[in-house]
């Protein structure tokens, strides 16, 4: 008959952050330790509080399942002694098996054992499942008492149960046994009858264990409270999940504060209430204005919940006090007092002051601006980006930056206005940081595009040339982020030109003798972060190695050569196959070719020859999907010169003429991908 089992494991507050990740760790070792274990399972249901992880085990079958195995034993040259009989090494080889020498087999060169192994009743297995407990990962753990093992956080009792009965075993000098606690303040200690009661006996104790519910509720409330009083409340999803790894019984509440608070930027009075305090924030419903309200969840009931509210208010009144100074106290100075002081903070000591930075930028704007205008940007833009890079940096020398330094780059735009600049320019100084996660938000702004552009590249290549280059999963300056951001900002702007042309005028030209080594691990790593772009992209690795293979570092035209190469090799595999294998046979002699010359066209000897230089010379660059095209109308020709022609030949000028010819389309089909990295992955 089908059991259910639940294991909990009971442990003071965990880290919110840690709680979720957690909590699938805990079911998918579960998963894997009755799967290794032959325990038939229907399904493992995970559940979470702040001080507890739990599953609940549904279906699981009385026993493991039987084992029939074939256990190897000594080769047939051991095994039998020169009488042919069992030797000593066979026979306690069977010994060691619990068995007989008459139950060896012999297969091929060595001898067996054929054993069944009768599985176990379930609940003699489970008592393992303390090694499923010892073996969980923490990003963090910590010792306490005289505890040698090291645990996310103390553990203070362990419930495991299989239907009512006791599944018994010791972890860090706590025994499992059927007895859980209830909420910290409101609930008991509950002897738990069976796994099927555990989420009714603890919701009496005041927990709700299901993560999901807990969600569920607090949105519910929040929602409730928002419809009574005409608010719109936005629910940051990131903050909710926050708030139900906080609390095991929610209780959502509202307070106000001094409107005079109001006059701080909203962004401030948000960051202030949601990521210091972990605040809902309320808007008016007709003018979406930010309103003197606030909405917090306790964890608990709502007895004395005016108390809580008072003391929730003082709390947020004092960093809405700090914030209301600090905001009084920036716009009490000139822009010409940020300007100045950033000359004398260094971004890194052996970068720079910041002022330089802004100059290098401004310098890196003009440059990519080169490569754009007119096609592909306004001069217009480049004018904004280039005022924008002049002090966009300023607001981190304010003190409500200083405070809350996730708003750099926010705090400089609103300010920015505040001094005169124009609201493009503002716009631009506030998208500099952008995109902060890989697919996030990026700025929506020519002007601001090129200036966190340039930015990024600016840090990547100075950082690189003091030879602050990560390593491993160490990045402690988040270049890898920043390498992504250039990208994802490229590709969303279609901006067709290599970065590689910029990077040596970009960097900061003193004491980097090194690099040309530094710009090439550059460039790899920035490749790199190209790669990982097209691999969520679902392409081919081989394509994606293809087409990273190039000299250039032209972002927009490797991202879109690999898609075309996707497209054409999934809508026609045999003309792709065709003309991969067709222009590899040419780039496998033209890269062997050192020297680029010109072809004479007087010793041409054969028709196909003749005709292959001709379609030579009607090549253009393009697009990845028109070079595709043309290399494509060249398979036939490429075919036909190869049957009738030896590139190699005896006469030393035609050979040296014949190689020109394949160093000549190498370099064209080179531009595009490296086709060698394609042809080995053909069946």
């Amino acid at each position: 008959m089908a059991k259910q089992y639940l294991l909990e494991v009971g442990l003071e507050e965990i880290p919110a952050r840690f709680l979720l990740n957690l909590s699938q760790q805990l079911k998918e070792r579960v998963e894997n330790f009755l799967s290794e274990e032959r325990i038939a399972f229907e399904a493992v249901n995970a559940y979470s509080t702040p001080r507890r992880l739990a599953v609940i085990v549904d279906g699981l079958s009385d026993r493991q399942s039987d084992l029939n195995e074939r256990v190897k034993g000594p080769s047939l040259k051991v095994a039998k002694d020169d009488q042919g009989e069992w030797s000593k090494a066979a026979q306690g080889f069977a010994r060691g098996q619990k068995a007989s020498t008459d139950d060896l087999i012999i297969d091929g060169e060595y001898v067996y054992l054929d054993k069944h192994i009768e599985g176990l009743a379930t609940k003699e297995v489970l008592t393992k499942i303390v090694d499923v407990v010892s073996q969980m990962t923490f990003p963090v753990a910590m010792h306490w008492s005289n505890v040698a093992t090291p645990y996310i956080r103390p553990i203070h009792w362990i419930v495991s149960l299989l239907e009512n009965e006791i599944v018994p075993f010791t972890f860090v000098g706590v025994d499992a046994s059927n007895v859980t606690k209830g909420h910290r303040f409101l609930g008991n200690d509950a002897t738990i009858i069976h796994p099927n009661e555990y989420v009714k006996q603890l919701k009496e104790q005041f927990v709700l264990v299901d993560f999901e519910e807990r969600q569920a509720i607090i949105r519910k409330q929040i929602e409730t409270i928002a419809e009574e009083h005409n608010w719109n409340v936005p629910i940051n999803e990131d903050l909710l999940e926050e708030v139900t790894s906080i609390v095991e019984w929610p209780n959502a509440f509202y307070g106000e504060f001094e409107e005079e608070y109001l006059d701080v930027p909203e962004s401030v009075l948000i960051t202030a209430m949601r990521d210091h305090q972990r605040y809902f924030y309320a808007l008016a419903k007709d003018t979406e204005k930010l309103l003197p309200v606030f909405i917090s969840v306790r964890n608990g009931n709502a007895d004395h919940i005016e108390n809580v509210i008072k003391g929730n208010r003082k709390v947020l009144k004092a960093r809405l006090e700090d914030a209301l100074f600090f905001y009084r106290e920036d716009l009490s100075h000139e822009l010409s007092y940020y300007l100045d002081k950033l000359a004398t903070v260094k971004e890194h000591v052996k970068i720079g002051s910041f002022s330089e930075k802004q100059a290098r930028v401004e310098q890196g704007i003009k440059l990519v601006a080169k490569q754009l205008v007119p096609a592909q940007l306004e001069t217009s833009d480049v004018a904004i980006a280039e005022r924008a890079a002049q002090l966009y940096k300023f607001d981190l020398l304010t003190q409500t930056v200083g405070e809350f330094d996730e708003l750099q780059g926010q705090m400089g735009q609103i300010y920015a206005e505040y001094y005169g600049e124009s609201a493009e320019v503002a716009k631009a100084i506030g998208t500099q940081y952008l995109p902060v996660t890989s697919g996030g938000t990026l700025p929506d702004t020519k002007a601001g595009a090129l200036l966190a552009l340039v930015d990024k590249l600016d840090t990547l290549a100075n950082y690189f040339n003091i030879k602050l280059i990560p390593t491993g999963s160490n990045d402690p300056h988040a270049l890898r982020r920043k390498a992504l951001g250039i990208v994802e900002i490229i590709l969303d702007q279609a901006w067709d030109f290599d970065l590689l042309d910029i990077l040596d005028a970009i960097v900061l030209q003193e004491e980097s003798s090194e690099w040309s080594d530094l710009k090439e691990k550059l460039g790899n790593f920035i490749q790199a972060r190209v790669q990982q772009h097209l691999e969520i992209d679902s392409i081919d690795h081989d394509i994606i190695q293809a087409v990273s293979n190039v000299e250039h570092l032209n972002v927009y035209y490797i991202v879109k050569s690999a898609h075309e190469l996707q497209q054409f090799k999934q809508a026609q595999s045999s003309e792709y196959r065709a003309m991969v294998e067709a222009i590899t046979r040419v780039v496998n002699l033209g890269a062997k070719v050192s020297k680029v010359e010109a072809i004479d066209l007087t010793i041409l000897e054969t028709e196909s020859e003749k005709a292959l230089v001709e379609k030579i010379e009607g090549l253009t660059s393009g697009s990845p999907k028109e070079v595709i095209q043309q290399l494509l109308d060249l398979v036939e020709v490429i075919n036909a010169y190869f049957e009738n022609n030896m590139v190699n030949a005896d006469d030393e000028a035609i050979k040296r003429n014949r190689q020109a010819t394949m160093k000549l389309l190498t370099i064209f089909v080179t531009e595009m991908v490296d086709p060698r990295e394609l042809i080995s992955k053909f069946d």
